[in-house]
């Protein structure tokens, strides 16, 4: 039945519950009809019953402030860097992981989510170790996450000439000029950290206990003459192999063509010492090996599965491997399986963007929950979650499973996150408030921003957002005092 509302009540909290009422009438209608009646940043919707008590760590991919904060949106905690960042995770031992985005003037290769720098800061923010990659040969980008032994899983970029491409088995013609018509293929390398810090001039540097190149685990159909042939139909007949001369098209698509598969997201399984990752040029995830010696991981053989670095699994988009036109994924992130102990363990979670997903340009982003099949590109659609108009996000973004059975989501590029139910019901909202220039005020839409003309990205965008239990690890004896709002009133 519907609420009366006072025509005369003009608070904060009475616009709130006036505008998660006609919420809960509609059942979800466009995001910024209802900032009308309530915030424009901030907490957009308080925690219903249903929501996970926890504390929320974000930040803008356009400032260098890492924030933490309760579910009533007033901040506990606040990290200030040198730097912004895209992903950022608060560790066990209370230090928070950071990919930093260095300046163009301190990177060897520029495309959109380039990083540079992995840092580790205290409670207190004071730096006390980093590890910067970005010279000729190769550069972090996007993520990296600690693994259970402490040690760092990280992905890089990794320059190929266009004589090295073309001598590969790349078609010229599907290379760019504009960026000399090089290659970037991928690279994974576990990074110990108690070797590996400070600025690697050249090469991977010391402290690199393994690694995984894409480059090793090519083929290509189109010239019998050269490296990596398997016939004329070598693509298809090897899908445990990546194909050379696959590139994306539409209007999704990244021109720059030289950041080839374009990882956005690591994830690492230490029951089954697998990898997973996200590869948004091919709109596919892919999991990999990390049980292989890092000679085994430049082959075919060897390892648990016995197929050294070959791919054991990839799902998404056929055509990435001439397997049909089937095609479930488009430009996703985040991947990653879901923790022990969680609803949905061991299944994989994504943030599917959906940009463009036919001909006639249909865009509307989802959740997925998926259980990998034993064949290539096969899986079990388990849940999935799609909103209004206003969850749609053409890139970055994530989500993350709750001890609840809930779902945390990071709609990136309108700095949205919000909690779901398991049936759909949206339980919290919140806007991130903070930009370059720092927080806004009260009442005021984040300012656009054009990143390679993507539709709908704001200043405020947020790379992801996890939530922690007040129970976790990192925050035990950890002051949590609310100190306000992040937002300028």
């Amino acid at each position: 039945m519907p609420v009366t509302v006072k025509s005369a009540a003009k608070s904060r909290a009475a616009r709130q519950s006036r505008a998660i009422r006609r919420h809960e009438l509609t059942g979800g209608e466009a995001l910024e009809s209802r900032l009308a009646l309530a915030n424009t940043v901030g907490l957009i919707q308080p925690a219903g019953p249903e929501a996970f008590a926890g504390y929320t760590l974000f930040g803008s991919s356009t400032a260098p402030r890492t924030h933490l904060i309760d579910n009533a949106g007033q901040q506990v905690h606040q990290w200030t860097s040198s730097y912004a960042a895209t992903s950022s995770y608060l560790l066990e031992d209370g230090r928070l992981l950071r990919n930093c985005i260095l300046p163009p003037s301190m990177k060897d290769f520029n495309n959109n989510g380039g990083t540079g720098r992995i840092e580790k800061l205290d409670w207190d923010g004071n730096v006390t170790w980093s590890f910067d990659l970005s010279n000729p040969q190769y550069q972090l980008h996007h993520d990296a996450i600690v693994m259970p032994n402490g040690h760092i899983l990280a992905i890089a970029w990794e320059r190929l000439t266009s004589q090295q491409a073309v001598a590969m088995g790349r078609n010229q013609a599907t290379l760019n000029p504009a960026v000399n018509n090089e290659l970037w293929p991928e690279s994974i390398i576990e990074i110990d950290p108690a070797v590996a810090s400070g600025v690697v001039q050249s090469g991977l540097g010391s402290g690199i206990v393994w690694e995984w190149h894409m480059k090793d685990h090519v083929v290509q159909q189109l010239y019998p003459n050269k490296p990596n042939y398997l016939g004329a139909n070598g693509v298809r007949q090897h899908p445990e192999l990546i194909n050379l001369n696959y590139y994306s098209k539409g209007a999704a698509a990244d021109t720059h063509r030289a950041d080839w598969a374009h990882f956005n997201a690591i994830d690492y399984n230490a029951a089954t010492d697998q990898i997973i990752v996200s590869s948004r040029e091919f709109s596919e995830i892919w999991i990999i090996d990390h049980s292989t010696t890092t000679a085994q991981a430049a082959g075919h053989t060897g390892g648990n599965a016995g197929k050294g670095g070959d791919l054991l699994w990839r799902y998404g988009n056929d055509s990435a491997w001439n397997g049909g036109p089937n095609r479930a994924l488009f430009w996703q992130h985040n991947v990653q399986w879901i923790r022990p102990g969680l609803s949905g363990a061991g299944d994989i979670l994504v943030y599917n963007n959906g940009w463009y997903r036919d001909n006639a340009g249909t865009s509307y982003s989802s959740v997925m929950q998926l259980r990998q099949s034993p064949a290539y590109g096969k899986a079990g659609l388990v849940w999935s979650f799609s909103g209004p108009p206003s969850f749609f996000s053409p890139i970055i973004s994530g989500a993350q499973r709750l001890p609840n059975g809930n779902t945390l989501v990071d709609v990136g590029a309108r700095g949205q996150i919000f909690e779901v139910t398991a049936t759909g019901r949206i339980v919290w909202r919140y806007v991130n408030p903070d930009m370059a220039g720092g927080p806004v005020r009260q009442g005021t839409v984040p300012t656009a921003l054009n990143v390679s003309g993507t539709p709908g990205v704001r200043m405020n965008l947020t790379f992801r957002a996890l939530r922690y239990a007040p129970t976790y690890a990192g925050l035990a004896g950890k002051t949590l005092t609310p100190t306000g709002p992040i937002e300028r009133p």
